[in-house]
């Protein structure tokens, strides 16, 4: 009976160090519930920030079956345009899988929900993106926040190497209709106007006057395509 025990006992240490050894095995596919993708390779370190946040932000996920997965912590990539998910139970971050995913929404630091869907771009380069909603409409005012990695003068990192590429930003706004496609606007007053007919450029800049709107920034242009979409003029694609 005792060699029957001693066996056995000899048999199960056999299978935990199997499972030990198994478990240490490196495993880059990860695939939790709904969650699908790749164990996050760290980017190189140059002058510049290849995310779009500095923090993990709170958000929700809605994949392309119709699940939804909430309260994670999420970072967006502007580099790579993929979705970072952050797992503080395993302290794992994990690159979601890009095909999975439909949309996305997380509240940033200053308590704004920012809204990305994934769109299919057809104009040069093209690819599923992922598009930040600054309106959205009848026709919509979207934004493809991409960083991109440009060659710089040479320099030394925090690490006292010698660095000579920065990330820079590379941001790109369109007005979006299902029937028309993608049209590039720059955030300024001549390039917003330049989208409507000449006929119609006075008035709209007479109805900003009104609404004291002055173009500055992204947040005056998003209100002021609010103000001019309510009026109910149409862009010429």
């Amino acid at each position: 009976m005792t060699l029957k025990i001693t066996k056995i006992g000899l048999l199960f240490l056999v299978w935990s160090f199997a499972q030990i050894a198994y478990a240490q095995q490196p495993n880059n596919h990860w695939d939790a519930g709904k969650i699908k993708g790749e164990r996050f390779i760290p980017y190189s370190s140059y002058n510049g920030f290849p995310f779009l946040t500095e923090d993990w932000n709170l958000g929700k996920i809605e994949f392309t079956n119709g699940e939804i997965a909430d309260s994670l912590s999420l970072r967006y990539s502007s580099y790579k345009d993929e979705l970072i998910y952050y797992n503080r139970d395993i302290w794992t971050m994990i690159t979601i899988d890009k095909a999975s995913i439909n949309r996305f929404t997380f509240t940033d630091i200053d308590g704004r929900t920012r809204t990305f869907i994934k769109q299919y771009f057809d104009n040069f380069a093209k690819s599923y993106r992922f598009f930040e909603v600054l309106s959205s409409g009848e026709i919509s005012l979207l934004a493809y926040l991409k960083v991109i990695l440009n060659t710089t003068s040479a320099y030394h990192d925090d690490n006292g190497n010698l660095r000579n590429m920065a990330y820079d930003h590379s941001y790109q706004f369109y007005f979006y209709a299902p029937e028309n496609g993608y049209t590039l606007v720059r955030m300024n007053l001549a390039s917003l106007l330049s989208k409507f007919d000449k006929t119609e450029q006075k008035p709209i800049k007479k109805l900003l006057r009104k609404n004291k709107i002055r173009i500055q920034d992204q947040y005056s242009f998003i209100q002021a395509w609010k103000a001019i979409e309510k009026e109910g003029y149409k862009i010429i694609f």
